[in-house]
């Protein structure tokens, strides 16, 4: 059984499964090593952020080396095969190529659904999900893609671009082509288990966000009282 199909699976320790995989750290690089940026000669670095090492798939992607973003993409995946940040940049990476092999397309569109599965909600991977599979003619998977962003559960992130109105207006184009569709309305891209699962991790993300803003407003204030402090000479 894979991690998908056990996160899945029906058993009372659903939640806390869920809980765990979304605890699961990405692989951390020193900021340094994905900086586009070049560091001056002569100079150490004595500190510095650590970002997810899926940032410099995103690098490779804009210097066009699309092979070498695959190839670290899919190493990576071994480590966090949960990683919607890889997932997302594999999506990019197979897009790019997707005329040097049939195949392409198909990977471009499964790293979208995997990306949309664990959680990524800003409508990037929703709308390049939509459009693979309309490209493909398979009109009945891209609208089940809308019809599950158009739920009241479904919601875009923040710090997202995504917009409901669009995928409204983009399901009723779709409608009018499923005459001409590969697929049937049976076919789907996310069982109703897979949908579930989703919503939990955008949930999950959403409360991560929030313990995160309450946190960090805790530090400004500490902080704000550490200035207000009279100076001692």
């Amino acid at each position: 059984m894979n991690l998908l199909e056990k996160i899945l699976s029906i058993s009372p320790k659903k939640d806390e499964v869920a809980m765990e995989l979304n605890k699961k750290k990405e692989v951390m690089v020193g900021f340094s090593k994905v900086s586009v940026f070049e560091q001056p000669e002569n100079t150490v670095i004595v500190a510095e952020s650590q970002v997810p090492k899926y940032c410099q798939i995103g690098n490779l992607i804009f210097e066009k080396r699309y092979t070498e973003a695959i190839e670290l993409g899919n190493n990576l995946l071994k480590e966090t095969p949960q990683s919607a940040g890889v997932h997302v940049n594999l999506m990019d990476a197979y897009f790019k190529v997707r005329n040097e092999n049939p195949l392409f397309i198909e990977k471009s569109t499964e790293h979208a659904r995997l990306a949309m599965l664990y959680g990524h909600n800003t409508g990037y991977v929703q709308k390049r999900l939509a459009v693979n599979l309309e490209k493909q003619g398979k009109f009945f998977q891209a609208l089940q893609v809308c019809n599950i962003v158009l739920l009241d559960k479904f919601h875009f992130s923040k710090h997202g671009c995504g917009d409901k109105e669009e995928f409204l207006k983009r399901k009723f184009a779709l409608e009018k082509k499923t005459n001409k569709a590969v697929d049937n309305k049976d076919d789907v891209v996310f069982s109703s288990k897979e949908i579930s699962f989703m919503f939990k991790q955008i949930k999950l993300d959403e409360e991560f966000e929030k313990k995160e803003q309450i946190e960090y407003k805790k530090r400004m204030k500490e902080l704000e009282r550490e200035i207000s402090k009279p100076f001692k000479f």
